[in-house]
């Protein structure tokens, strides 16, 4: 899996794993998954680290340490049931990937 980091954005960003058009949190980082349609705003993640547990209003997709970098570093998502769009919130869907879903904003 290839992640992208577009330039950032920091605009009003009230909860980790936001719509990027609207700017993600100071310690997060744009993201687009190679083959996945959409981008995210995710904060990085470790063994000693978890995932934030602030979400967007509406969102019941739950944080999990599930991304790794072509360089090694591993950053949250929101992992949904592929199909179940209604967990990802306002203007975000599920997308299959790897037999799980995660949730990407369409814009």
């Amino acid at each position: 899996m290839s992640i992208n980091f577009p330039p950032q954005d920091y605009l009003n960003a009230t909860t980790h794993y936001g719509d990027p058009k609207t700017g993600c949190e100071s310690d997060e980082i744009q993201v687009q998954i190679q083959g996945v349609q959409g981008d995210f705003c995710t904060p990085p993640c470790s063994l000693l680290k978890p995932c934030p547990s602030d979400v967007p209003s509406g969102v019941t997709a739950k944080p999990m340490c599930a991304l790794q970098s072509t360089s090694g570093g591993k950053y949250c998502a929101l992992i949904c049931s592929p199909g179940n769009d209604a967990q990802c919130g306002t203007n975000a869907s599920c997308k299959a990937i790897s037999g799980v879903g995660i949730c990407t904003y369409d814009d």
